[in-house]
């Protein structure tokens, strides 16, 4: 069978066409396409066919579609696997898969000077488009999925041109280039392109005034001026530096890359490959820049994304200085930018976020990084460099926090009436604008003074993530409380904060909590770390990355604990006798340990009825211990169960910690069927959707204070 999503969707078996009902049961194929061989959940379906307005009887219209698609595929392709469907696509059989194979292999082909190679994969790539992808739907899945298509028609398209330079056919892509810049005028790549056609064509006037041209559209549309890398191009033109003669390898220019054949193009982080990494059901878009035995991994904040920053010159000189330290690794955080975006009420909590990087640094090939986090992003960069020290080589945290709101024990956070007031802005007709304003006023004032400035900063906010996702993050980000993790970050640290800005105190409670950080103090008021002096920043930083020893290994973390224990196991013993209670305790281990599996939790001892388990994340915990109590009651049993978040010790004998003591006591504080956690639980898991009720101040045995426990509610 043959697939084709690059124009109107087709199915072909045995060269005919294969008829599919239009409307819903298309866009199910195309969704399903979309993630061939994959499973797919049936609430993922529902958000993608439906949106926001999905009928009550919703999954069971999925359930009827599917069982048409099923009749109307010629092979047994599309089969139920919980908690969803996939469905089922040879190697060669669908385009899109094809066209990436061949975009891959192409760049490949590029980078080892094969640029004829690179040139047919990426022909019979772009052969492959019979008009726009997904046009015909109008469900959100298909607009999100169709940019992400037109951009790999155009990456592939660029770098046909850049093999068609590298191959010396300069004369005969000025044409199609300048047919390619009037769609896409400010597409900075295919503005170098042009200009190196030109150059190479002996038009040097008007390779030069292509630049002009392209100079005076981004001040009129942006507010902004050409990048670096490009900028460094008019200049090696005007003095007709020697490496742009395509007959001549270049030995000056490191922002003019060379193959064999003489320079390929001006090269900037804007050209490199955006990839995806699969995060669950999720794909998380991407970028990879940079060469070095150092991997940096940059956490965003809010709706921060990395691709339209490579518009900004403050912005992209950013990335390529910390490029300059080793191999960055710039993503998305699912909801925004060009990761998948999600319906407000699945955006990720911090813990969800962790897998994200994790999932992006597999994909990368990086086992360890400095992790970067910046403003609210600097919340989860903590939190995984306590859980994962293992993948963890330092950690660097700017302008940031570790609690949003103010508290009677934390004087530096928002009131209530003020983070109310930043919701109403996002509640605006005019949203972007409404959002971006009221932001920058707190955090970078001086830049409200340069209205091109500011329109591009609402464009960039307006790209991040839709109206309710930002608004969503917002409140999320309002329940962000990571303050008892800071004591557990072992792994070297380095805190950042400008003297004036918004959020320096709160920077500098977190920099004097976490052990051994340097604590550096900078003057300004710009929150945003590529506003204002970066330079003395990004010296602080790159003098940090350049002493980090990648040969230590850690062996204090930040784990979850999850004590169970049945509730009246003696008496419930010595009435079955010995050989029931002997098979009643099989079942009930064998349940326990089918949720550990199910919910990523490590069994690390059993005891008789009681189970000690270690999770990555505390949500997870919470929702295991809730399944437990609730599967096991099929035997007629009770459980209890305690969750805590706290620092552990390794070596070879096994785990240590008074976080495992305060985990079992609050496990033998708890009723019948009753989840009780710390509030260091509670307040990690912000953002999860689980709900807690207070249960008050307890003593518990051994342990030194008093305790605030709450009870995870259905």
């Amino acid at each position: 069978m043959e697939f084709r999503l690059l124009g109107p969707l087709e199915v072909r078996h045995d060269h005919a066409p294969v008829q599919v009902a239009p409307g819903k049961q298309r866009a199910l194929l195309a969704m399903l396409l979309l993630n061939a061989n994959r499973t797919v959940p049936s609430d993922q379906l529902v958000d993608a066919l439906w949106d926001e307005d999905a009928p009550e009887s919703a999954r069971k219209m999925v359930q009827i579609l599917v069982s048409q698609l099923r009749k109307a595929l010629p092979e047994p392709r599309l089969h139920t696997r919980a908690p969803g469907y996939v469905l089922e696509v040879g190697e060669d059989e669908l385009d899109v898969a094809r066209v990436e194979r061949s975009v891959a292999a192409a760049r490949r082909a590029l980078s080892d000077g094969d640029a004829a190679g690179a040139r047919a994969l990426l022909d019979d790539a772009l052969s492959l488009w019979r008009g726009p992808a997904l046009a015909e739907f109008a469900e959100q899945f298909a607009r999100h999925e169709s940019s992400r298509l037109e951009e790999l028609r155009l990456t592939a398209l660029e770098w046909r041109i850049e093999a068609d330079l590298a191959l010396g056919h300069h004369r005969t892509v000025v044409s199609e280039l300048e047919a390619l810049i009037a769609q896409h005028p400010l597409r900075e790549s295919l503005r170098s392109h042009h200009m190196l056609a030109l150059y190479r064509s002996g038009r040097h006037a008007e390779a030069l005034a292509s630049y002009r041209a392209f100079r005076g559209a981004l001040a009129d549309e942006l507010g902004i001026e050409p990048s670096a890398s490009l900028r460094e191009l008019e200049g090696m033109m005007l003095r007709q530096d020697p490496s742009l003669d395509p007959a001549k390898p270049s030995t000056a220019a490191s922002t003019a890359p060379t193959t064999d054949d003489g320079p390929v193009v001006v090269a900037s982080g804007h050209d490199a490959d955006i990839a995806y990494a699969r995060s669950g059901d999720v794909r998380i878009a991407y970028q990879v820049i940079g060469q070095g035995p150092v991997d940096l991994v940059l956490v965003h904040g809010w709706v921060c994304s990395f691709q339209p920053g490579w518009e900004n010159p403050k912005l992209a000189g950013f990335y390529r200085r910390l490029a300059a330290s080793g191999r960055l690794i710039l993503f998305d955080k699912r909801g925004t930018g060009l990761s998948d975006r999600v319906s407000p009420e699945r955006l990720p909590d911090l813990e969800t976020r962790m897998d994200d990087v994790r999932a992006v640094m597999d994909a990368a090939g990086s086992e360890r990084a400095v992790v970067l986090g910046i403003s609210e992003g600097g919340a989860m960069s903590t939190l995984f460099a306590a859980t994962h020290p293992e993948r963890t080589l330092a950690l660097v945290l700017m302008s940031t926090f570790a609690r949003m709101m103010r508290a009677a024990d934390y004087p530096l956070g928002a009131t209530p009436e003020e983070y109310r007031s930043r919701l109403a802005a996002a509640d605006q007709d005019d949203w972007a604008t409404a959002v971006t304003n009221e932001r920058l006023g707190r955090v970078a004032p001086d830049i409200l003074r340069d209205p091109a400035a500011v329109r591009w900063y609402t464009s960039y906010v307006q790209r991040g993530a839709s109206p309710g996702a930002s608004r969503a993050i917002r409140v999320m980000n309002a329940e962000i409380d990571v303050r008892e993790v800071l004591p557990s970050i072992s792994v070297p640290t380095l805190v950042l904060y400008r003297s004036d800005e918004y959020y320096s105190e709160g920077t500098r409670y977190v920099g004097e909590r976490i052990p051994g950080a340097r604590v550096v103090e900078l003057p300004g008021n710009d929150h945003l770390p590529w506003e204002g002096d970066q330079a003395s920043l990004l010296d602080e930083i790159g003098r940090f990355v350049a002493g980090v020893r990648d040969d230590v290994e850690p062996d204090r973390l930040l784990a979850t604990l999850l004590f169970t224990d049945m509730v009246g196991s003696t008496p419930r013993a010595a009435d079955v006798g010995d050989r029931a209670w002997g098979e009643l305790l099989s079942r009930y281990h064998r349940i326990v340990r089918a949720q550990l599996a199910r919910f990523r939790g490590v069994e690390l001892d059993t005891a008789g009825d009681g189970m000690f388990a270690m999770f990555d994340g505390p949500a997870r915990a919470v929702r295991c211990a809730a399944a437990i109590v609730t599967a096991v009651r099929s035997l007629g049993v009770d459980v209890r169960a305690g969750v805590h978040t706290g620092e552990i010790e390794r070596s070879e004998a096994g785990l240590h910690g008074i976080a495992v003591h305060i985990g079992a006591r609050i496990a033998a504080s708890a009723g019948p069927g009753e989840v009780l956690v710390s509030s260091t639980v509670k307040d990690i898991v912000a953002g999860s959707g689980i709900a807690f009720e207070e249960r008050g101040e307890r003593t518990l045995t051994g342990v030194p204070g008093t305790w605030r426990l709450f009870a995870a509610t259905p």
